[in-house]
């Protein structure tokens, strides 16, 4: 008796290679927003102007002047096994080499292959997704192959959030949903941090006051409060470096606030000066020249006869204020 094969009663074989399937996994892709000389990050021109579209396509190796192949050996079987993938692909037609003839209708896929981008009116930002591709549909794994594709040097698409700047061509950036997804809880979690700080000092000018000038200490290049700065504009100076440096934020109150401080009090009362950049004692012993220098010299036990001197010279200050 004949053996039948699975192939003839409607089973697929499946080859070796076709280990490989679609992915569950949702990708992002995002604008990447340029500061430019004639455009802020506030024009609607600031990645595309709108009703614009960008037209991605397979690109060129410009060493070779062939397609860049956006698949893999096993994803090339996988889309031309039709009972497989689902799609209309027979063997051959995703080959990038495969020739057109316009006699039989045989043409070459990747050559007319367009992944076509709508940017709406509107200001673009970090935040913002100009499509969603789901990479278990076969349609949007391909065009997210190609955008892949689109990554090499010179090319206009990068593979991912964090590397969006290593090359000034990319345009557009790839970014995992999930991550996304994370990184935005990961956000939330820390504004809400920020904003409970702020809630807890809010009434305290003092306290405000203190908090704007470390934070000026650590970052040099921002605003240096004066003395008798009032409240609302403390308030409105907190609001803005949580909005603007959050990180920094959560790293100022976050991380040895307290000695932070102290080096504070003591350059307010003369305890401490700062020459330039260098920080140093009354008597000019230099303690370093950041922030984070002068809290390593007092923390060291070799200096904690030292810090003691400090610390008396604040409360002497103290004393006579309130005296």
């Amino acid at each position: 008796m004949a053996k039948v094969k699975e192939e003839e009663v409607g089973v697929p074989v499946l080859k070796e290679s076709m280990g490989f399937h679609l992915p569950n996994k949702k990708i992002h892709i995002k604008p990447i927003i340029k500061k430019g000389k004639w455009l802020s990050e506030e024009h609607s021109g600031n990645f595309m102007y709108d009703n614009t579209t960008a037209i991605i396509t397979v690109p060129i190796n410009a060493q070779t002047g062939q397609l860049v192949d956006p698949l893999t050996k096993e994803e090339r079987e996988f889309f031309e096994n039709k009972k497989v993938s689902g799609m209309d692909f027979k063997e051959g037609d995703l080959n990038i080499h495969k020739k057109t003839n316009q006699l039989t209708g045989e043409f070459n896929h990747w050559t007319l292959f367009e992944y076509r981008i709508h940017k709406n009116q509107g200001v673009l930002d970090d935040a913002s997704v100009l499509d969603t591709l789901d990479l278990s549909n076969p349609v949007d794994y391909l065009k997210y192959k190609v955008l892949l594709a689109n990554g090499l040097p010179g090319g206009s698409v990068s593979p991912s959030w964090d590397k969006r700047f290593d090359q000034g061509t990319y345009r557009l950036s790839l970014m995992d949903a999930a991550v996304e997804d994370d990184i935005s809880a990961n956000k939330a979690d820390k504004l809400g941090k920020a904003w409970g700080y702020y809630t807890s000092i809010q009434n305290s000018r003092v306290k405000m006051h203190e908090l704007v000038s470390v934070y000026w200490l650590e970052n040099r290049k921002a605003i240096k409060p004066e003395d008798n700065a009032n409240i609302e504009w403390l308030k409105k100076e907190i609001s803005k470096i949580i909005n603007e440096n959050l990180d920094g934020f959560i790293n100022l109150i976050e991380s040895n606030y307290e000695e932070k401080l102290l080096i504070h009090t003591a350059l307010k009362c003369g305890a401490l000066r700062l020459n330039g950049k260098s920080f140093q004692t009354a008597d000019g012993i230099p303690l370093g020249d950041s922030l984070r220098e002068a809290i390593l010299y007092y923390r060291d036990e070799r200096h904690n006869e030292a810090k003691l001197k400090l610390i008396a010279q604040i409360e002497l200050a103290n004393t006579k204020k309130e005296e």
